[in-house]
């Protein structure tokens, strides 16, 4: 049989705490590049199907990353004419949802040493 082993509730938040690096990095990543790619090609996803598709793909893209239902309403605003094209709303919204999950973690920290 297989031996169990114990885990330590320290080692299960630095497990949480790598996977949320990884997935604030690669969702920055991808918001910056959607924002520059949307920025260069704006003669391109101005034509309503082209660039309609491009931000539903890349919201629901960044919502499989983030799971975060405010990020996605802030991207939404990409499909308004003009008020999308002129505001890096990717990169605004990951940064959101990096600093709100960063504030649950550390509230976490401070609720689990108090305990």
């Amino acid at each position: 049989m297989r031996k169990l082993t114990l885990v330590n509730k320290h080692d299960n938040i630095k497990y949480q705490h790598r996977s949320f690096k990884s997935r604030a990095v690669s969702a920055l990543i991808i918001s910056i590049i959607g924002d520059l790619v949307d920025f260069i090609a704006a003669p391109v996803f101005d034509m309503p199907i082209a660039g309609d598709m491009f931000d539903v793909l890349l919201t629901s893209l960044l919502y499989r990353i983030t799971r975060s239902k405010v990020s996605t309403v802030i991207n939404m605003l990409e499909l308004i004419p003009f008020v999308g094209d002129l505001i890096p709303t990717y990169t605004l919204s990951t940064i959101i949802w990096i600093l709100r999950e960063w504030r649950i973690a550390e509230k976490e920290k401070i609720n689990q040493f108090t305990e």
